[in-house]
């Protein structure tokens, strides 16, 4: 079973069904945060099989979490891993530490962050591990040349 809080991007979800994992939305407080209360009557009521929860960071509202520690911390005692949809990283430089809050693994949008056209034979995401339990099966750095890319779209030909 799979926790994500209603601030979430929809590809949370649609992620975690299309896994085969059952979604339970938890809801926000009025100022876009994940609401503590709910959250934690949803960790105890599905503790049992509880597995992750997928937040967005920033949210869709624009929010960073006040209380992303607790919403890890929670989580964690029930057993889950936290996954975070890392919407923007250049909203995060400076202000956030996934490793740090609690993060296990997150992704970061390149085409958001970086200015890459989506879908346009360029790569979408990259994930990084932050948590001790994603380590072991993490790949290792790539060391030497940069291997070769192929181009997407010239410079200037999107109309």
């Amino acid at each position: 079973m799979c926790l994500i809080p209603s601030s979430a991007h929809g590809t949370n979800a649609a992620s975690a069904v299309m896994a085969g994992m059952h979604v339970v939305v938890v809801a926000c407080d009025d100022a876009g945060n994940v609401d503590l209360d709910d959250l934690n009557a949803k960790v105890a009521e599905h503790a049992d099989d509880l597995a992750a929860l997928m937040v967005t960071y920033p949210s869709t509202h624009g929010v960073f979490e006040e209380s992303i520690g607790e919403v890890c911390a929670a989580v964690h005692d029930a057993g889950g891993q936290v996954y975070v949809d890392g919407a923007n990283l250049n909203a995060m430089v400076g202000l956030a530490q996934p490793g740090r809050f609690g993060a296990d693994v997150s992704h970061l949008n390149l085409h958001k962050t970086f200015c890459i056209p989506a879908g346009a034979a360029a790569p979408a995401s990259a994930r990084w591990p932050s948590g001790p339990t994603w380590r072991p099966s993490s790949p290792p750095p790539i060391r030497g040349p940069t291997p070769p890319t192929a181009p997407s779209v010239p410079t200037g030909s999107v109309r």
